[in-house]
């Protein structure tokens, strides 16, 4: 069985509440369980540590097709693709088996790390101190993605000596959940705010942040290029169901129907064809992480970012083109494709991976030297 054929039926269930899931603004946590019933949550695990054993470009498709289905559902796993990626490249044997076992067996890892009050996440102002045999969480972040549908979360504290990563279990006493994301888009995804107060921490579960060569980065990255190609062809989708279900065509008597008047038939086709590159680009980018850490990897993913980002917003404004008022009607709901976009365009700001990847071709100047450069206020 391929992965296309494990996973269609279930991305087919989730496609078919999204406008009703959007509209009522129902978290997905039902369907994040179907996903983690039908193994999509292991499918980078290795098979020999029993998960699926996909490459990073057959993951990034099904990534894509998820995103169709809904938009939500690739962002709100963002964490756990970021920390099933570190533990794949984890130097030490005995955390790496630990992680890739339990995570082959179901479980999905939250992320919070930002947070209102510092300037960045390597500088967090919440704390770790010792405590018995381990140790002691508190702080309080923002944009948690995915650690309400989470068993375990990744987050990152002050140390005595310096930035560490920690992971508690989203059960533990002292965590608090808030779905307080209030955005215009993928409002689905459970990105609140997460409290620790007095969280019990494992010393096993905390270890020393360190600034290492990575695909992280492009990992993180790529997922919201993922969910834009997603989005890009839904949108088509969308747009030809709705072509295809008029029987009115008030601009063009001459065309009775909608689907037979040539201008909107070249606007379909121009957003199709947009979304075919948005996704050769993504599934590019992906391959170029596939090779390991390097420039290349990051300006792969940095140059598409802004390509993908400008193409998929111009493609979910120009689909209203292919109808009147009634388009923008809240029953088809084409707005949300707009919405998302915007939203997860907005993430990582294009205006500075532009740069870097500009700044690489013309000077050689590494993308990870930039950003830390960026990072600092350079």
């Amino acid at each position: 069985m391929t992965f296309t054929e494990r996973f269609a039926p279930v991305f087919a269930r989730i496609a078919e509440g999204a406008v009703e899931r959007e509209a009522d603004r129902r978290l997905p946590a039902e369907e994040v369980e179907w996903l983690r019933e039908a193994g999509f949550t292991k499918l980078r695990i290795p098979v020999e540590h029993g998960g699926l054993g996909a490459t990073l470009p057959e993951f990034t498709e099904q990534l894509i097709e998820l995103g169709r289905a809904d938009s939500n559902l690739p962002q709100l796993l963002r964490g756990h693709i970021g920390f099933v990626e570190s533990r794949l490249a984890h130097p030490a044997a005995d955390v790496r088996d630990r992680w890739l076992r339990r995570i082959a067996a179901g479980v999905i890892v939250g992320n919070a790390q930002s947070e209102r009050t510092s300037t960045s996440w390597f500088a967090p102002e919440s704390t770790l101190r010792p405590a018995g045999d381990g140790f002691r969480l508190d702080g309080r972040k923002f944009y948690s993605t995915g650690s309400l549908f989470a068993d375990w979360i990744q987050t990152t504290a002050a140390g005595k000596d310096g930035t560490v990563n920690v992971l508690v279990p989203a059960s533990a006493p002292g965590v608090t959940r808030i779905d307080d994301w209030d955005g215009f888009g993928q409002r689905l995804t459970g990105s609140g705010t997460t409290i620790f107060e007095d969280v019990p921490v494992a010393a096993e579960d905390a270890e020393p942040f360190e600034e290492t060569r990575s695909t992280l980065m492009a990992v993180f990255q790529l997922v919201h290029l993922a969910s834009l190609a997603g989005i890009a062809r839904a949108a088509v989708a969308d747009t030809v169901a709705y072509v295809t279900g008029r029987t009115r065509n008030l601009h063009n008597p001459a065309h009775p129907s909608p689907a037979t008047d040539p201008q909107v038939q070249q606007v379909v086709g121009r957003i199709a064809g947009a979304s075919t590159v948005v996704s050769a680009a993504v599934l590019a980018a992906a391959a170029a992480i596939e090779d390991g850490p390097s420039d290349a990897a990051d300006i792969a993913v940095f140059g598409a970012q802004g390509v993908v980002a400008r193409l998929v917003l111009d493609l979910t404004t120009e689909l209203f083109e292919v109808g009147g008022a009634s388009a923008v009607t809240e029953r088809f709901r084409l707005d949300r494709h707009w919405r998302n976009a915007r939203t997860l365009a907005s993430h990582n700001p294009v205006i500075y991976r532009d740069r870097i990847v500009g700044q690489y071709h013309l000077d050689g100047t590494s993308p990870s030297a930039a950003y830390a450069k960026l990072r600092e206020g350079a």
